[in-house]
């Protein structure tokens, strides 16, 4: 439940958070595998995560599968346990398929929309069960949010190649972390130390000219009771289908685990990222993307609206995190973990806002930001194991701390109109100088009380859970010099009922609550209230007995209320929208069909609506229909094969109907279906001279389908990916 309250109110409770900060972050830790659990692990998918080792599950995996999340509970959970969907991109998933950022990772994730901005991939933004918008805020990494600015240009991203998996936790799940989107969360886990000294080196080139080179280094301290080190580090370049942008990153994550005692770890770990080059972020009309009509034609994949004179994106992200686990003893536990993050980004873009009066050419104007971001998050939790009768409990009680601060300094200009056929790429497309369209601090701050019981009877599982949460949210104008602010407090539950059978076949209900502040600034004075959402989902997991592969079928009822639709991107406008509801299926399969051959498959049916019918700023919409860029079905199958002599290779098709391209939903895109594939060599098995050595080829988009992800509006629409190819060369030692 939220209720709004005078901006001084729940500010002047949370004055003490700080302090109650400073007290646990006396050093900088983490809850890294115990110094036993450690002991012989592999630093790269060697480990099997079973009943008896659950607090591993920030660990290496094996494989396509993981046994255990932490992201849906904050505990060890087997997935087949966990009353909700959860889905877990594994290490090995991701180097199969060849990933190198977020927004592919999920490809193949059920629920998962990742064509918010078609090819651009400076931003991972992901759409869970139809909901987006502020989806930059709302990915997590080691158990903390990143907090990026979702009204802003500071959206912060992890490159893959510095991850151990990506946990996928859907629906609202305000009850354990406090603000996050209706459809779910994206839980991002690194790799850590091991005991093992192990390493790898990595270079890879491709298409468009792209190239980099990775390492990553990982073992034991000169002496091992002491802790171990892990290294990781990636340098990268690459032109993209987009004729005026580039991609460049600079990125490197020294980690230090120490062990006190033998009942205490402590994870100390920087990231450090530097993005010279961000790609390009641009859309096109429906009328030259989907429908040819107007024109008789298209416009090709590799089209841009942007200006070669003025584009910029420079963006730098410094991360501090320590992660702390005490085991007071077999039933009692102490976990902490906080982050520190300073990022600035440099955006300079011309945009295109439409045809003209004479319809023959496109309006477009110039954006720039230049921003700094300042974050600082903590979670800090006792884990305390108990019977009472036959009942086995797992009592989790804890308080978690954000804020974020933001300066940001908005600037436009006007820039002269685009021949979309015969596009003039010369000179500077600028009419005037940019001049200062604002000058922002926005400050977000928010704490949150939480208290959980997992109750084990017998094959019976009953989760209870509930947090109440403290909002700050003020904006303040250094150009006008007015502050709009606004406070909220809010209450999330969440309970589960879950029977596993002898047979493997479970059975659940669940029902979670979330809310979340609207992704921008105030609008006209007014900052909007944060929209409540609510889900019931009710499905089935089956685990083979004596099996690692993992079936799930959930039936989700979403609705989230207060919604505020964005009706433009310059100036940002918006309007009440009410409530929308979700309904849907969700099918997933990760199983070993063979001792070779493996498989991933996924479905989803999402039914998404407006509840209220809205007529305002020229934007009409009726009760009932469909958001944009809220595709009814996806479907995905990846089928990988273990070959003798060490060759492996994949296969992969997915399929996206088309989605609304506008709000009335009087325009849609195309249904698409793209295939991706790889195969690898290992060269130690024709070579001793080349043990440790493999050589992979990637193909994603294979038969380059020229395909649009989906429109904002039928203004902003975006063309995907079209096809690539990357041949990647690991050396292991």
């Amino acid at each position: 439940m939220l209720s709004g309250k005078s901006f001084k109110g729940p500010m002047k409770g949370l004055s003490r958070v700080p302090l109650l900060a400073g007290v646990v972050l006396s050093g900088w830790a983490g809850d890294a595998p115990s110094q036993s659990a450690q002991a012989g692990e592999q630093a790269t998918d060697t480990m099997v995560i079973t009943g008896q080792n659950l607090s591993d599950v920030d660990g290496p995996t094996q494989g396509y599968t993981a046994q255990a999340s932490e992201a849906g509970t904050k505990t060890a959970t087997p997935l087949a346990e966990t009353a909700r969907t959860i889905n877990v991109v594994t290490r090995q998933q991701l180097d199969d398929q060849g990933v190198d950022n977020i927004n592919d990772a999920l490809l193949y994730t059920p629920g998962a929309f990742t064509g918010l901005a078609g090819a651009s991939k400076r931003s991972d933004v992901v759409s869970l069960r139809g909901f987006h918008g502020g989806d930059v805020d709302n990915t997590f990494l080691d158990g903390l949010r990143l907090q990026s600015d979702p009204g802003a240009y500071s959206a912060m991203q992890i490159d893959p190649f510095f991850l151990e998996r990506i946990d996928v936790v859907k629906g609202p799940a305000s009850a354990l972390y406090g603000r996050t989107m209706p459809g779910g969360m994206v839980s991002m886990t690194t790799k850590k130390p091991q005991q093992k000294q192990q390493g790898m080196f990595r270079l890879y080139g491709g298409s468009f000219d792209s190239y980099g080179a990775g390492i990553d280094v990982t073992g034991p301290l000169n002496d091992p009771d002491l802790g171990a080190y892990r290294v990781t580090a990636l340098g990268s370049s690459s032109d993209t289908q987009f004729d005026v942008a580039g991609r460049e990153r600079y990125a490197v994550m020294p980690q230090l685990t120490l062990y006190p005692d033998e009942d205490t770890d402590l994870t100390l770990q920087a990231y450090l990222q530097h993005d010279p080059a961000g790609d390009y972020h641009g859309a096109v009309p429906y009328d030259l993307s989907v429908s040819g009509a107007r024109f008789g034609r298209t416009v090709d994949p590799s089209w841009s609206d942007a200006d070669p004179a003025n584009d910029v994106f420079r963006r730098n992200q410094r991360i501090f995190s320590y992660q702390l686990q005490h085991r007071f003893n077999d039933q009692l536990t102490f976990n902490s973990r906080a982050r520190y993050t300073n990022m600035d980004v440099e955006v300079g873009q011309v945009y295109q806002t439409g045809f003209t009066g004479n319809g023959a050419e496109l309006s477009r104007y110039y954006s720039g930001s230049d921003e700094d971001l300042k974050a600082f998050s903590s979670d800090n939790n006792l884990q305390y194991e108990l019977m009472t009768g036959e009942v086995k409990h797992t009592l989790l009680a804890g308080f978690d701390f954000q804020r974020r601060k933001n300066d940001v300094r908005f600037s436009s200009a006007g820039a002269r109109a685009l021949d979309p056929f015969n596009p003039d790429y010369s000179g500077s497309a600028l009419i005037d100088a940019p001049s200062r369209s604002s000058d922002d601090t926005r400050r977000v701050q928010q704490g949150g009380l939480y208290l959980k019981d997992q109750m084990r009877w017998n094959q019976w599982h009953l989760t209870l859970g509930g947090r109440q949460d403290f909002l700050d949210r003020e904006y303040h104008s250094h150009l006008s010099g007015a502050t709009d602010s606004r406070s909220d407090e809010a209450f999330s539950g969440s309970a589960s009922l879950l029977y596993r059978f002898d047979s493997g076949i479970a059975p659940y209900y669940s029902y979670s609550e979330g809310f979340n502040p609207s992704p921008d600034a105030s609008v006209d004075g007014i900052v909007p209230e944060p929209v409540k959402s609510h889900q019931h989902e009710i499905g089935v997991k089956y685990q083979p007995p004596g099996t690692e592969d993992l079936y799930q079928l959930a039936f989700y009822d979403l609705t989230q209320k207060n919604v505020q639709q964005r009706t433009s991107v310059s100036p940002v406008s918006y309007i009440s929208a009410g409530d929308i509801r979700s309904r849907g299926v969700e099918l997933s399969a990760n199983a070993a069909l063979t001792d070779r051959l493996h498989a991933i498959a996924g479905y989803s049916y999402n039914d998404i609506e407006y509840r209220d019918s809205v007529s305002q700023d020229g934007v009409n919409i009726e009760s009932g229909n469909t958001p944009v860029l809220s595709p009814e079905q996806t479907a995905s199958l990846w089928m990988q094969y273990d070959f003798p002599r060490g060759i492996r290779g994949g296969i992969g098709g997915r399929y996206v109907k088309g989605s609304y391209a506008n709000a009335e939903n009087t325009r849609k895109t195309d249904d698409y279906m793209l295939a991706d594939a790889f195969v690898s060599v290992d060269l130690g098995e024709f070579s001793n001279e080349l043990d440790g050595a493999t050589l992979k080829l990637n193909a994603t988009n294979l038969f380059d389908k020229k395909h649009v992800t989906g429109c904002f509006s039928e203004d902003y629409c975006y063309f995907g990916d079209e096809r690539q190819v990357t041949a990647t060369l690991d050396y292991r030692f």
